[in-house]
């Protein structure tokens, strides 16, 4: 596949498909991925927030300006909020609370010698390529090629064993794990989850995938679809311009969804 070190805006102007438009059909279907509206929520932005810090710290306040607290309401409160507002122009706003949980987390980070090694790499490289026949693209958070593995930093309010299975399972990170792995030419059983809680107390543990789980992100089962019925479905949309509904395999003699 062919590599370049792009920008973040210019990776998502592009046609091809990618991971997140996998998972959106698996668990949509493909007509809801190309009616989709992009809406960045709160913990999204701290979910990129945290990335940066901990994968890109050395650009985090080039990137981010940390906005005090400023009582808005004294004639000198507002000349210094205005002063900071100005300050702020081209960076990415972060209020004090939040800086505060990050860099909790980063204090964590320090401590866990198994989450530095996977976050030293070969970061946000996009990759472009093609897969059975469709363009596809992905843009591991940090891949070591001499070490041979990829990892994803995941932010998560509960990183348990058993939580994090439930939001993999939720998010089709799965999915998202064997596409990366199978394009790159990775085994996924070396693809590393950074799971990071985003409260108290901020722990961070490294995760990898179950044979259950890989199977199930390449190829389903009757209930959840795998990366490459998607990319067969998205395939025959390019080919016909007809955007399937729902797949499923248990359907009644009428064609009802069974569930």
């Amino acid at each position: 596949m062919k590599q370049i070190k792009d920008t973040n805006e210019e990776y998502h102007s592009k046609d091809s498909i990618s991971a997140s438009g996998l998972k959106m059909i698996a668990k949509k279907s493909v007509k809801h991925f190309i009616n989709r509206k992009y809406n960045e929520t709160d913990a999204m932005k701290f979910g990129t927030a945290v990335h940066t810090a901990m994968l890109e710290s050395d650009k985090f306040y080039n990137d981010y300006y940390i906005m005090p607290k400023v009582d808005g309401r004294t004639k000198e409160g507002k000349a210094l909020k205005a002063q900071h507002i100005e300050n702020a122009k081209g960076k990415i706003v972060l209020d004090e609370d939040d800086h505060e949980r990050i860099k909790a987390i980063m204090e964590n980070l320090k401590n866990n010698e198994l989450a530095q090694k996977y976050c030293k790499g070969e970061i946000e490289v996009s990759h472009y390529g093609e897969m059975d026949g469709v363009e596809i693209r992905v843009r591991p958070d940090c891949k070591n090629s001499i070490a041979g593995w990829i990892s994803d930093v995941k932010t998560c309010q509960d990183n348990s064993p058993e939580k994090f299975r439930i939001d993999i399972l939720k998010f089709r990170y799965d999915l998202q794990a064997t596409f990366y792995c199978d394009a790159l030419g990775y085994d996924p059983k070396d693809f590393r989850f950074i799971a990071v809680e985003t409260n108290y107390p901020y722990s961070i543990e490294v995760y990898g995938l179950s044979d259950d789980l890989i199977e199930l992100g390449r190829n389903g089962n009757a209930y959840k679809m795998g990366y490459k019925q998607a990319l067969s479905n998205w395939k025959f949309y390019k080919e016909t311009d007809v955007a399937l509904g729902y797949e499923s395999e248990n359907r009644n003699e009428d064609g009802s969804i069974i569930v």
